[in-house]
């Protein structure tokens, strides 16, 4: 069953970061043109690409995607998936940029259609530790941190401690 849930989410993060590789040299492009005219080098491409993906894309497609699909596969109901998001997304844009900025380099420094294949490698890694947080995302004893009615996030210890 856990197997078809991440295959299922995979199905799916495959075709969106498709889709984002296809896009960022667009994105990339438009924002490096009014700086550099039509001659943008290709590593100021690479660093708008990769900043781009990592304070932008990511934020977008954890938060409304890879979180709420996870939370929501794991039988939780819709009503956790924002506590979720709140509780989950910044370790997982920490844990992102150590395992991705490296490889980005890499990646988007080779022509778009070769970018898939070479994610494939380092999401080898990349998805064992999205399997840990999407496994807890919407379980019962996930005791990493809990929401509060205020909407701030605390680890366990210290809302207990309250």
């Amino acid at each position: 069953e856990r197997l078809f849930r991440f295959a299922l989410k995979g199905l799916g993060s495959g075709v969106i970061w498709s889709a984002w590789y296809d896009a960022s040299d667009v994105f990339a492009n438009g924002l490096l043109r009014p700086f550099f005219g039509t001659s943008v080098t290709t590593t100021a491409r690479v660093a708008a690409s990769i900043l781009l993906e990592q304070f932008l894309w990511c934020p977008i497609v954890f938060s409304t995607w890879d979180i709420p699909v996870a939370t929501l596969l794991n039988g939780a109901n819709i009503n956790t998936v924002p506590g979720e998001v709140r509780s989950k997304i910044p370790g997982l844009l920490v844990d992102n940029a150590k395992v991705w900025t490296p490889a980005n380099i890499l990646i988007y420094s080779i022509s778009p259609e070769y970018r898939v294949g070479l994610s494939n490698l380092v999401d080898v890694v990349w998805q064992s530790i999205l399997s840990d947080v999407a496994a807890d995302c919407g379980s019962d004893d996930d005791d990493e941190c809990v929401v509060d009615p205020n909407n701030e996030i605390m680890f366990s210890g210290d809302f207990k401690e309250r």
